[in-house]
This record gives structure tokens, sequence and C-alpha cells, in this order.
């Protein structure tokens, strides 16, 4: 395996850390902020620095004729946000986050259709893994399904479907125009979701701290996805997004005092072992 396909693969395991880190801020707001204002102040936080370090670029006026796949990558990237919030409103966690580890199985299909990116037979025992280690992770139980079921599974598709945009416009755009359409129209569905249920600002200054902080590791997450796609295959990527699960698991073991148990630890390391096997078979 070359050296650009490894630091993509470590891109992909960094940017995935971040994102945990973000749904634990989200997690210590989710008390105190309705899901708009949430969603609103994690992209307006990251618009702040990424607008001007896009406007440096001198790509604003050559980006108009990008702005298709700049809405297809923001608009399924935000839809898939608002459907995990309000998954995570409406169902068990348990239920809502095996439902959702469905979403790195979308990926190899899509960039398939919409790529032309082949698929290898190795890509199914590591996602066999990964899943059987998002399971445990979750829960022994297995998921009531209910109607409400399919919100975590459509927010999948199309958080997967943003993945292999990334990868599409990642081909003709730099990181901080990509990363500054998908925070504007973050921003302005976040303004209209409000408009149907509720915003409220916040009051205390700790909550505007970790309002920061969310923003800065959504951030961080954002730009070192659209860094991996950049240098390797949507697909190859794929399974490393079950590490969100596996950083997501630790924290709250560590934060929460929410225990992992054997079963947890065990699926962590399914989890681990599926994408290591896809690294070492590419190699």
């Amino acid at each position: 395996m070359n050296q650009k396909v490894l630091v993509g693969i470590l891109f992909v395991v960094l940017s995935q850390l971040a994102f945990a880190l973000m749904d634990s801020s989200i997690k210590w707001l989710g008390s105190e902020l309705s899901t708009a204002t949430i969603v609103f102040f994690r992209n307006l936080v990251t618009l702040l620095w990424v607008a001007p370090a896009f406007w440096l670029t001198g790509e604003v006026k050559n980006s108009f004729k990008r702005l298709p796949l700049h809405a297809i990558r923001s608009l399924s990237g935000q839809i898939g946000m608002i459907l995990i919030f309000t998954s995570l409103a409406v169902l068990p966690l348990s239920d809502a986050t095996v439902l959702r580890s469905l979403t790195p199985l979308f990926v190899p299909l899509l960039a398939a259709i919409w790529l032309k990116e082949k698929l290898t037979w190795v890509l199914i025992p590591s996602f066999i893994l990964a899943m059987i280690g998002s399971w445990m992770l979750a829960s022994a139980d297995k998921p009531q399904f209910s109607l409400l079921s399919f919100i975590p599974i459509i927010a999948g598709i199309f958080v997967a479907l943003a993945m292999v945009a990334i990868k599409r416009v990642s081909k003709v755009a730099g990181s901080s125009e990509i990363v500054f359409y998908f925070s504007f129209t973050g921003c302005i569905s976040a303004m209209i979701f409000a408009a149907f249920t509720e915003f409220n600002l916040p009051t205390d200054l700790r909550i505007w701290g970790i309002i920061v902080l969310m923003g800065f590791f959504g951030s961080l997450g954002q730009v070192w996805v659209t860094k991996a796609n950049q240098m390797t295959d949507a697909s190859l990527l794929a399974p490393f997004y079950y590490l969100n699960a596996v950083f997501g698991a630790i924290l709250s073991h560590f934060f929460w005092h929410e225990r992992l148990g054997i079963w947890g630890w065990m699926g962590a390391v399914l989890i681990i072992s599926g994408g290591l096997l896809l690294v070492f078979k590419r190699k």
C-alpha cells in the first residue's frame, strides 16, 4: 500500500476521533439547547474561520460552476445530520446507534455506482466484523424495529451519499471550499428547521464554551475527512467510519461512566480488526 493511501487512512481515523469528540460536546448541549440551535452553531463556528480561508484561495468565483456538486454534498450531509439528531430524540440510543451503523455499507455501493470504483471481496469480511462489533458496542439486545427505525437508516443513506460526494467534489475543489459550502448550507437549513421547531440562545458562559469546542472538533473532522477522500478511494475508507462508534463508546466509558463491559470491548476490537484487515489486504 503506498504512502498516500496510508496518509488518507490516517486522516479518516483522525476525522472519526474529531467527530466523536464533537458528538460528546453535542451530548452535553442536548439538555440545554434545541436540535436546530445545535445544528446552527455547529455550522456557524466552522463558517467563521473557513470563510476567510476560502476567500484567500481566490477560488470563490470559480466555485460557482461547481455549485451542483456542492449542493449534493452539502444538502445530503445536512439532511443526514438532522435525521440523526431526530433519531436520537425519538429512539433509544442503542437502536439509533445500531441502525445508523449501516452507513458505511452504503458508501462502497454508491461509490461503485457514481464514481465507478471497484468493489473487492475483502470488503465483505471487513464489514461483517465491523457490523458485529457495532451490535456488541450498542447493546446486547436487538433494536425493536418500527416505522421510526427507518429514520436512522435513511440518515445513513444521506450521510453515505455525502461521503461519496466529498470524494467526487474533492477532485475539483479544495478543502476550504468544500467545508465552506457545507457550513453555509448548514446555517440556512438550521434556520429553516428552527422555524418549524424551536431556537433558543445559550445564557450560560459554560454552554458557549462547549459550543466553541463542538464547532472546533466538527471543523477538524470535516477538513480531515475531505483530505482523506482526496487521497484514496471512498470504498477503501468506508470501514474506518465505524471507528466513530469505537471512539464514542470509549469517551462514554471514561467521561460518563457508561461501562462497556467485556462484550463492548470485544465489539471495539472487532471493528478495528475489520479496518486492519482491509489495510493489510491492500498492502
